[in-house]
C-alpha cells in the first residue's frame, strides 16, 4: 500500500481484508486531506463510485427475495413499475421492453457516453426542462426517454451505464415508497451493523464527517460549477452531480463496510447471509461476457475460479473489492485517479500478496474497539477489549461503561444511534473508571458508545432489547 500510494502520487488510501468472514486487517494510509495532514483512519469514508452498484443489486435481489419484483418486470409503460405520468411520454418504443434484469446486467440499451454518467450536464438538461439546475434524478429520466434513441435494443447487448442503475434507484423507491437512501440504509445496512454509509455530495461545503479531500491532476484546470456557470471549481467537487449518480456511483463509504457487506452475500457459512443461497447464485450468475470478463447482475465474475469483484472511478477517488472463492474479501480505497497504471496496481494488489500468506489471524476486528489516533498518523486498531468494555451487552437500557488506563485527564462519552444522531454525552474524569448509564427511555435497538480521551477514539458497539 505504501509502494502504491508513493509511485502513482495518491495522497490516501484504505485497505480492509476479512478472511473467513473475520475482518482481520483494517488500514489507513497516507492523508485524508494534504491541507490539513490529517491521516487516513480506517473509519475514513471515501467516495466509492461504481462499487455502488452492488450496494442497488443487493437490494434489488433482497426486494426479488420478497416477491415484491420480478426480474423480468418492465420498467416502463401502463404495466411497468415506473408508469408514473411523467414517464410517459417515450421517443423510443424499444423502451418499453427494458426489465429489472437488463438495468441490472447493462442491457437496457444505453451505451456509457450517455446520460448519467459524472461528465453527463444536469445543468443543461435543467434549462432545456425549464427546471431550476441542476437536473434531478427524474427530470434526467424524463429527458432521455423523451430524446434520445436507445443505443440499442434492450437485451441484445451490454453497455456499461450509471443510467440504468439510477433508474433502479427509482425503481426501489416506488415499489417501497421511500427514498432510495433511506430504505437502503434502514433494511440492508443498518441490521449488519452498517451505520456510515451514505450517499455523497457534490460540493466541497457538503463534504460528510469523516469523509477524505479527493484530489485530481495537479495541472488539471478548474471547471464550472453545474450548479451555478458562473463559479469556477476543482471537478471533483462541482464538475459533476453526486446527487443523480447516487444508486449508480454516488455512495461514500469506508473499505472495511464495504466488507462487513460483502461478508453478507458471499456464500461463505462463516457469516450469515442476507440473501438466500439461491438469490445469490442469480444475482452472480454471468449474463453476458461483452465488458471483457462476465459480468453478472451488478458483479464481474471469474468463471474459473469463482470469485467475484468489482471497481468504481470517479475524478478524484478510485475503489475496489473482491470476493475470493477461498473465503478472502477485500476492498481497497484512495483519493484520487488521475496517474497512468493506477488502476491495475491498484486491481492487482492484493491478490499478488495472498498466496505468500500461510496463516492468518484468528482475531475479528468487527467486534473489536477501534483506535484512531487524531494526532499520530500511525493508526490501530486495538483487539484488547479490556480497555473499554460495556456490560450487561444486550440490556435493558441500564448498563455499565467501565474504561481502563486512559491517556488523558478530562474525558468524553457519546452515544449514538444507527443513523448517527447522538442521544446521550457525558464528561468524566480520566480516573473516573466506571460510568452507569441509562439510555432505556429511547427506542430498543443498536447503538455505539464512544470514549475520547484526547488522544484517543475508542468505539464500543451495544444492544437494547
Amino acid at each position: 500500500m505504501k509502494n502504491l500510494l508513493n509511485n502513482y502520487d495518491i495522497p490516501g488510501g484504505q485497505l480492509a481484508i476479512t478472511y473467513k468472514g473475520r475482518l482481520v486487517y483494517s488500514r489507513g494510509f497516507g492523508l485524508a486531506d494534504e491541507s490539513t495532514k490529517t491521516a487516513v483512519c480506517p473509519d475514513n469514508i471515501f467516495r466509492i463510485a461504481g462499487l455502488s452498484k452492488q450496494i442497488t443489486a443487493i437490494t434489488i435481489m433482497h426486494l426479488y427475495e420478497q416477491g415484491r419484483l420480478g426480474l423480468n418486470d418492465t420498467i416502463f409503460g401502463p404495466n411497468g413499475i415506473l408508469n408514473d405520468s411523467i414517464y410517459q411520454t417515450i421517443l423510443d418504443p424499444r423502451v418499453y421492453g427494458i426489465t429489472v434484469k437488463h438495468l441490472l446486467s447493462h442491457q437496457g440499451g444505453w451505451d456509457k457516453d450517455i446520460s448519467g454518467d459524472p461528465m453527463f450536464n444536469t445543468y443543461a438538461i435543467a434549462l432545456a426542462m425549464s427546471v431550476p439546475p441542476p437536473a434531478n434524478i427524474e427530470t434526467i429520466i424524463q429527458y432521455i426517454l423523451r430524446k434520445k434513441m436507445l443505443d440499442f435494443a434492450p437485451g441484445t447487448s451490454a453497455g456499461y451505464s450509471n443510467f440504468g442503475y439510477s433508474i433502479l434507484g427509482r425503481v426501489i423507491k416506488k415499489i417501497t415508497n421511500q427514498n432510495y437512501e433511506t430504505y437502503v440504509r434502514d433494511t440492508i445496512l443498518a441490521p449488519l451493523g452498517i451505520t456510515d454509509m451514505h450517499c455523497g455530495r457534490s460540493l466541497l461545503i457538503n463534504k460528510l464527517p469523516k469523509e477524505v479531500h479527493y484530489y485530481n491532476d495537479p495541472n488539471a484546470p478548474l471547471v464550472r460549477s453545474i450548479f451555478d456557470t458562473s463559479i469556477m471549481v476543482p471537478y471533483p467537487f462541482g464538475g459533476f452531480n453526486m446527487e443523480t449518480l447516487e444508486s449508480g456511483g454516488g455512495w461514500v463509504a469506508s473499505a472495511q463496510d464495504l466488507c462487513k457487506l460483502m461478508c453478507a452475500v458471499d456464500k461463505f457459512s462463516s457469516r450469515p447471509d442476507i440473501l438466500l443461497p439461491a438469490t445469490i447464485n442469480t444475482m452472480t450468475l454471468p449474463i453476458h461476457w461483452d465488458f471483457g470478463n462476465p459480468y453478472a447482475l451488478g458483479w464481474y465474475i471469474n468463471t474459473n475460479t469463482n470469485n467475484w469483484w468489482h471497481d468504481g472511478l470517479l475524478t478524484g477517488t478510485m475503489a475496489y473489492q473482491a470476493r475470493r472463492s477461498t473465503e478472502i474479501n477485500y476492498a481497497l480505497l484512495v483519493n484520487s485517479s488521475y496517474s497512468s497504471g493506477q488502476y491495475t496496481a491498484l486491481s492487482s494488489l492484493v491478490g499478488t500478496i495472498i498466496p505468500l500468506i500461510t496463516s492468518w489471524p484468528v482475531i475479528d476486528l468487527f467486534d473489536s474497539t477501534i483506535v484512531c489516533s487524531l494526532k499520530n498518523p500511525i493508526n490501530n486498531i486495538s483487539i484488547n477489549p479490556s480497555i473499554f468494555t460495556v456490560y450487561p451487552n444486550p440490556s435493558n437500557g441500564k448498563f455499565t461503561v467501565k474504561a481502563e488506563g486512559l491517556q488523558q485527564t478530562n474525558c468524553k462519552l457519546e452515544i449514538s444511534n444507527l443513523l448517527g444522531q447522538e442521544i446521550y454525552t457525558a464528561f468524566f474524569k480520566g480516573q473516573q473508571s466506571t460510568l452507569d448509564i441509562d439510555i432505556s427511555g429511547f427506542p430498543k435497538g443498536f447503538y455505539f458508545v464512544k470514549v475520547y480521551d484526547g488522544m484517543n477514539i475508542y468505539t464500543h458497539k451495544i444492544i437494547t432489547e
